[in-house]
Protein backbone atom coordinates (compact mmCIF):
# COMPACT_ATOMS: atom_id res chain seq x y z
CA UNK A 1 0.00 0.00 0.00
CA UNK A 2 0.87 3.65 -0.64
CA UNK A 3 1.00 4.24 3.09
CA UNK A 4 3.71 1.99 3.78
CA UNK A 5 6.29 4.90 2.04
CA UNK A 6 6.39 8.30 2.38
CA UNK A 7 6.15 10.65 -0.86
CA UNK A 8 10.14 10.93 -1.07
CA UNK A 9 10.56 7.04 -1.39
CA UNK A 10 8.51 6.72 -3.25
CA UNK A 11 9.51 9.37 -6.08
CA UNK A 12 12.82 7.34 -5.42
CA UNK A 13 10.64 4.37 -6.27
CA UNK A 14 9.26 5.67 -9.52
CA UNK A 15 12.72 7.16 -10.63
CA UNK A 16 14.08 3.91 -10.75
CA UNK A 17 14.93 2.74 -14.11
CA UNK A 18 14.44 -0.97 -13.60
CA UNK A 19 10.78 -0.12 -12.25
CA UNK A 20 10.10 2.65 -15.01
CA UNK A 21 10.32 -0.28 -17.85
CA UNK A 22 8.54 -2.69 -16.09
CA UNK A 23 6.01 0.45 -15.33
CA UNK A 24 5.75 0.82 -19.28
CA UNK A 25 5.01 -2.55 -19.68
CA UNK A 26 1.67 -1.92 -18.51
CA UNK A 27 0.62 0.94 -20.54
CA UNK A 28 -0.11 -1.31 -23.40
CA UNK A 29 -3.97 -2.76 -23.88
CA UNK A 30 -5.32 -5.04 -21.58
CA UNK A 31 -5.89 -8.05 -23.44
CA UNK A 32 -7.89 -9.77 -20.41
CA UNK A 33 -11.59 -8.50 -19.56
CA UNK A 34 -11.86 -7.02 -15.87
CA UNK A 35 -13.52 -9.44 -13.13
CA UNK A 36 -11.96 -12.92 -14.40
CA UNK A 37 -12.83 -15.67 -11.96
CA UNK A 38 -10.01 -16.66 -10.54
CA UNK A 39 -9.45 -17.88 -6.75
CA UNK A 40 -7.88 -14.81 -5.03
CA UNK A 41 -4.09 -14.80 -4.94
CA UNK A 42 -3.60 -17.19 -7.81
CA UNK A 43 -0.69 -15.71 -9.48
CA UNK A 44 -1.73 -17.86 -12.90
CA UNK A 45 -4.27 -14.07 -13.76
CA UNK A 46 -1.51 -11.99 -12.75
CA UNK A 47 1.20 -14.07 -15.10
CA UNK A 48 -1.40 -14.04 -17.94
CA UNK A 49 -2.66 -10.67 -18.29
CA UNK A 50 1.21 -9.36 -17.96
CA UNK A 51 2.53 -12.07 -21.01
CA UNK A 52 -0.50 -10.90 -23.20
CA UNK A 53 0.60 -7.19 -22.27
CA UNK A 54 3.68 -8.36 -23.59
CA UNK A 55 2.98 -10.79 -26.72
CA UNK A 56 0.44 -8.34 -28.01
CA UNK A 57 -3.63 -9.04 -29.02
CA UNK A 58 -1.82 -10.51 -32.11
CA UNK A 59 -1.34 -13.36 -31.28
CA UNK A 60 -3.43 -16.87 -31.41
CA UNK A 61 -3.91 -18.53 -28.10
CA UNK A 62 -4.42 -21.92 -27.23
CA UNK A 63 -5.52 -23.31 -24.07
CA UNK A 64 -7.19 -26.76 -22.08
CA UNK A 65 -9.40 -27.72 -19.21
CA UNK A 66 -7.37 -25.95 -16.31
CA UNK A 67 -7.34 -23.13 -14.14
CA UNK A 68 -6.78 -20.49 -17.05
CA UNK A 69 -9.22 -21.91 -18.96
CA UNK A 70 -11.98 -19.65 -16.97
CA UNK A 71 -9.98 -16.39 -17.94
CA UNK A 72 -9.60 -17.74 -21.71
CA UNK A 73 -12.84 -19.22 -22.00
CA UNK A 74 -15.41 -17.20 -23.40
CA UNK A 75 -18.74 -17.42 -21.01
CA UNK A 76 -22.24 -16.47 -22.13
CA UNK A 77 -22.27 -13.53 -24.87
CA UNK A 78 -19.24 -12.11 -23.76
CA UNK A 79 -15.38 -12.92 -24.27
CA UNK A 80 -12.88 -12.63 -21.84
CA UNK A 81 -9.93 -12.37 -23.56
CA UNK A 82 -9.85 -9.90 -26.93
CA UNK A 83 -7.75 -12.29 -28.91
CA UNK A 84 -8.08 -15.74 -31.08
CA UNK A 85 -8.38 -18.52 -28.96
CA UNK A 86 -8.35 -21.86 -29.52
CA UNK A 87 -9.98 -24.19 -26.71
CA UNK A 88 -7.73 -28.41 -26.88
CA UNK A 89 -7.89 -31.40 -25.65
CA UNK A 90 -5.11 -32.24 -22.62
CA UNK A 91 -3.68 -34.39 -25.11
CA UNK A 92 -3.02 -32.20 -28.39
CA UNK A 93 -1.99 -28.52 -27.80
CA UNK A 94 1.26 -28.59 -29.57
CA UNK A 95 -0.43 -30.46 -32.49
CA UNK A 96 -3.21 -27.88 -33.23
CA UNK A 97 -0.86 -25.49 -32.46
CA UNK A 98 1.43 -26.78 -35.05
CA UNK A 99 -1.42 -27.30 -37.95
CA UNK A 100 -2.33 -23.76 -37.21
CA UNK A 101 1.19 -22.35 -37.58
CA UNK A 102 1.95 -24.19 -40.73
CA UNK A 103 -1.52 -22.92 -41.91
CA UNK A 104 -0.67 -19.46 -41.43
CA UNK A 105 2.81 -19.64 -42.67
CA UNK A 106 1.08 -21.32 -46.37
CA UNK A 107 -0.53 -18.11 -46.72
CA UNK A 108 3.01 -15.69 -45.83
CA UNK A 109 1.48 -14.13 -42.88
CA UNK A 110 3.71 -14.36 -39.86
CA UNK A 111 1.45 -14.93 -36.21
CA UNK A 112 2.69 -15.83 -33.00
CA UNK A 113 0.76 -18.77 -31.67
CA UNK A 114 0.97 -19.24 -28.04
CA UNK A 115 -0.02 -21.53 -25.15
CA UNK A 116 -1.26 -21.05 -21.97
CA UNK A 117 -1.63 -24.41 -20.14
CA UNK A 118 -0.77 -26.10 -16.82
CA UNK A 119 1.61 -28.97 -15.73
CA UNK A 120 -0.85 -31.45 -16.19
CA UNK A 121 -0.80 -31.18 -19.50
CA UNK A 122 2.70 -30.15 -20.16
CA UNK A 123 4.39 -32.45 -17.68
CA UNK A 124 2.15 -35.72 -17.97
CA UNK A 125 -0.97 -36.02 -19.74
CA UNK A 126 0.52 -34.22 -22.99
CA UNK A 127 3.91 -34.60 -22.75
CA UNK A 128 3.79 -36.73 -25.49
CA UNK A 129 2.75 -34.06 -28.67
CA UNK A 130 5.02 -31.24 -26.49
CA UNK A 131 7.86 -33.75 -26.85
CA UNK A 132 7.26 -34.55 -30.84
CA UNK A 133 6.55 -30.59 -31.52
CA UNK A 134 10.13 -30.23 -29.52
CA UNK A 135 11.69 -32.23 -31.48
CA UNK A 136 10.82 -31.24 -34.49
CA UNK A 137 11.36 -27.35 -32.92
CA UNK A 138 7.92 -26.27 -34.16
CA UNK A 139 7.86 -21.98 -34.70
CA UNK A 140 5.72 -21.96 -31.75
CA UNK A 141 5.12 -20.17 -28.20
CA UNK A 142 4.59 -22.52 -25.17
CA UNK A 143 4.06 -20.95 -21.58
CA UNK A 144 3.34 -23.52 -19.11
CA UNK A 145 2.16 -22.78 -16.21
CA UNK A 146 3.34 -24.91 -13.04
CA UNK A 147 1.29 -24.41 -10.03
CA UNK A 148 2.77 -28.38 -9.36
CA UNK A 149 -0.22 -29.75 -9.33
CA UNK A 150 -3.81 -30.37 -11.24
CA UNK A 151 -4.97 -27.45 -9.20
CA UNK A 152 -8.42 -27.22 -11.06
CA UNK A 153 -9.63 -30.68 -10.34
CA UNK A 154 -8.77 -30.47 -6.60
CA UNK A 155 -5.41 -30.43 -5.62
CA UNK A 156 -4.03 -34.23 -7.37
CA UNK A 157 -0.59 -34.67 -7.54
CA UNK A 158 1.53 -34.01 -11.23
CA UNK A 159 4.89 -34.88 -12.65
CA UNK A 160 6.02 -31.25 -11.15
CA UNK A 161 4.97 -31.57 -7.68
CA UNK A 162 7.85 -31.87 -5.57
CA UNK A 163 8.53 -35.03 -3.01
CA UNK A 164 7.06 -34.59 0.28
CA UNK A 165 4.14 -32.34 -0.85
CA UNK A 166 0.46 -32.98 0.87
CA UNK A 167 -2.12 -33.43 -2.16
CA UNK A 168 -5.25 -35.15 -2.28
CA UNK A 169 -4.06 -38.02 -4.27
CA UNK A 170 -1.00 -38.35 -1.59
CA UNK A 171 -1.86 -37.64 2.02
CA UNK A 172 0.44 -37.95 4.66
CA UNK A 173 -0.10 -40.93 6.94
CA UNK A 174 1.12 -44.24 8.17
CA UNK A 175 2.19 -45.60 4.54
CA UNK A 176 3.68 -42.09 3.20
CA UNK A 177 4.46 -38.95 3.92
CA UNK A 178 2.98 -36.82 1.27
CA UNK A 179 4.73 -37.51 -2.34
CA UNK A 180 7.16 -40.09 -2.54
CA UNK A 181 9.38 -39.49 -6.14
CA UNK A 182 11.20 -36.25 -7.08
CA UNK A 183 9.85 -33.76 -9.61
CA UNK A 184 10.12 -33.69 -13.15
CA UNK A 185 12.52 -31.11 -14.22
CA UNK A 186 10.36 -30.14 -17.31
CA UNK A 187 12.29 -27.59 -18.41
CA UNK A 188 15.79 -29.23 -18.51
CA UNK A 189 13.93 -31.93 -20.21
CA UNK A 190 12.98 -29.44 -23.41
CA UNK A 191 16.39 -27.89 -23.16
CA UNK A 192 17.76 -31.04 -24.53
CA UNK A 193 15.28 -31.33 -26.89
CA UNK A 194 17.65 -28.79 -28.57
CA UNK A 195 14.64 -26.13 -29.50
CA UNK A 196 15.31 -23.09 -29.95
CA UNK A 197 14.91 -21.20 -26.50
CA UNK A 198 13.98 -22.37 -23.43
CA UNK A 199 13.43 -20.16 -20.01
CA UNK A 200 11.99 -20.21 -16.51
CA UNK A 201 10.14 -17.34 -15.00
CA UNK A 202 8.20 -15.97 -11.96
CA UNK A 203 5.96 -12.81 -11.42
CA UNK A 204 7.84 -11.76 -8.86
CA UNK A 205 10.71 -10.84 -11.24
CA UNK A 206 8.00 -9.12 -14.07
CA UNK A 207 11.55 -7.32 -15.48
CA UNK A 208 13.05 -10.63 -16.28
CA UNK A 209 9.72 -12.51 -17.39
CA UNK A 210 8.95 -9.18 -19.51
CA UNK A 211 12.71 -9.69 -21.52
CA UNK A 212 11.72 -13.65 -21.73
CA UNK A 213 8.40 -13.65 -23.63
CA UNK A 214 10.18 -10.69 -25.51
CA UNK A 215 13.03 -13.32 -26.60
CA UNK A 216 10.50 -16.16 -26.90
CA UNK A 217 8.12 -13.47 -29.52
CA UNK A 218 11.35 -12.70 -31.58
CA UNK A 219 12.08 -16.11 -32.33
CA UNK A 220 11.28 -16.85 -36.02
CA UNK A 221 12.41 -20.03 -36.49
CA UNK A 222 11.99 -22.65 -33.62
CA UNK A 223 9.99 -23.27 -30.33
CA UNK A 224 10.46 -21.03 -27.35
CA UNK A 225 9.13 -22.83 -24.15
CA UNK A 226 8.31 -20.73 -20.81
CA UNK A 227 7.85 -22.60 -17.67
CA UNK A 228 6.59 -20.21 -15.20
CA UNK A 229 6.18 -21.24 -11.56
CA UNK A 230 2.74 -20.02 -10.23
CA UNK A 231 2.22 -20.66 -6.43
CA UNK A 232 -1.51 -21.54 -6.11
CA UNK A 233 -2.92 -20.41 -2.51
CA UNK A 234 -5.37 -23.41 -2.05
CA UNK A 235 -3.40 -26.11 -3.35
CA UNK A 236 -0.21 -25.18 -1.77
CA UNK A 237 -2.14 -24.07 1.82
CA UNK A 238 -0.94 -20.44 2.10
CA UNK A 239 -2.32 -16.66 2.86
CA UNK A 240 -3.73 -15.27 -0.65
CA UNK A 241 -1.58 -12.49 0.30
CA UNK A 242 1.94 -14.46 0.42
CA UNK A 243 1.82 -15.17 -3.85
CA UNK A 244 4.72 -12.99 -4.36
CA UNK A 245 6.95 -13.53 -1.78
CA UNK A 246 6.52 -16.99 -2.23
CA UNK A 247 7.35 -16.55 -5.83
CA UNK A 248 10.18 -14.67 -4.51
CA UNK A 249 11.47 -17.05 -2.09
CA UNK A 250 11.30 -19.83 -4.68
CA UNK A 251 13.81 -18.24 -6.14
CA UNK A 252 16.02 -16.51 -3.51
CA UNK A 253 16.22 -20.22 -2.07
CA UNK A 254 17.32 -21.70 -5.24
CA UNK A 255 14.57 -23.86 -5.46
CA UNK A 256 13.31 -22.60 -8.68
CA UNK A 257 16.26 -21.29 -10.85
CA UNK A 258 16.02 -18.34 -13.21
CA UNK A 259 17.71 -19.27 -16.42
CA UNK A 260 17.43 -19.19 -19.87
CA UNK A 261 18.97 -21.57 -22.84
CA UNK A 262 19.47 -19.71 -26.15
CA UNK A 263 20.45 -21.65 -29.42
CA UNK A 264 22.34 -24.26 -26.90
CA UNK A 265 23.84 -22.01 -24.44
CA UNK A 266 22.91 -21.65 -21.29
CA UNK A 267 22.78 -18.19 -18.57
CA UNK A 268 21.44 -18.10 -15.35
CA UNK A 269 19.10 -14.63 -15.04
CA UNK A 270 19.04 -14.61 -11.41
CA UNK A 271 21.90 -15.35 -8.81
CA UNK A 272 21.85 -14.56 -5.22
CA UNK A 273 25.02 -14.82 -2.98
CA UNK A 274 23.23 -15.65 0.17
CA UNK A 275 20.48 -17.80 -0.96
CA UNK A 276 17.32 -18.49 1.65
CA UNK A 277 17.09 -21.44 3.36
CA UNK A 278 14.34 -23.88 2.08
CA UNK A 279 12.87 -23.91 5.16
CA UNK A 280 11.78 -20.37 5.08
CA UNK A 281 10.27 -21.35 1.57
CA UNK A 282 8.75 -24.51 3.30
CA UNK A 283 7.27 -22.83 6.13
CA UNK A 284 4.67 -21.15 4.74
CA UNK A 285 3.27 -23.67 3.37
CA UNK A 286 0.92 -26.16 4.45
CA UNK A 287 1.50 -28.65 2.28
CA UNK A 288 4.90 -29.32 4.11
CA UNK A 289 3.44 -29.18 7.58
CA UNK A 290 4.22 -32.63 7.97
CA UNK A 291 7.33 -32.96 7.15
CA UNK A 292 10.34 -33.76 9.36
CA UNK A 293 13.56 -31.72 9.85
CA UNK A 294 15.29 -34.97 8.54
CA UNK A 295 13.40 -34.22 5.16
CA UNK A 296 14.24 -30.39 5.58
CA UNK A 297 17.80 -31.32 5.03
CA UNK A 298 17.50 -33.93 2.42
CA UNK A 299 15.15 -31.02 0.53
CA UNK A 300 18.05 -28.40 1.18
CA UNK A 301 20.64 -30.90 -0.35
CA UNK A 302 18.77 -31.45 -3.47
CA UNK A 303 18.20 -27.96 -3.56
CA UNK A 304 21.45 -27.26 -3.69
CA UNK A 305 22.76 -29.89 -5.97
CA UNK A 306 19.88 -28.79 -8.82
CA UNK A 307 21.37 -25.26 -9.14
CA UNK A 308 24.60 -26.56 -8.86
CA UNK A 309 23.87 -28.94 -11.92
CA UNK A 310 22.00 -25.62 -13.56
CA UNK A 311 25.44 -23.64 -12.96
CA UNK A 312 27.70 -25.96 -14.24
CA UNK A 313 25.82 -25.93 -17.48
CA UNK A 314 26.41 -22.20 -17.81
CA UNK A 315 29.83 -22.42 -17.32
CA UNK A 316 30.08 -25.12 -19.90
CA UNK A 317 28.36 -22.96 -22.25
CA UNK A 318 30.42 -20.10 -21.53
CA UNK A 319 33.73 -22.10 -22.38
Amino acid sequence: MMTAFDSSELLDIIKNEKIKSIISCFDQDDVLVPGVPLCAGCSVELALRFSLKILGKDVILFTTPGCAASALVTKGLEPTVKARTFGCLLTNVPSVMTGVKRYFDKKGKDVNCVAFVGDGCSADVGFQPLSGAAERNENIIYICYDNEAYMNTGNQRSGTTPKGAWTTTTPPGMVQQGKRSSAKDLPLILAWHRISYVATATVAFLKDFANKLQKAKGVKEGMSYIHLLTPCPVGWRFETDKTLELSRLAVRSNYFPLWEMENGQFRLTYETAHPKSIREFVKLQGRFSHVSEKFLDEFQTSVNNKFAAIKALTRISDL
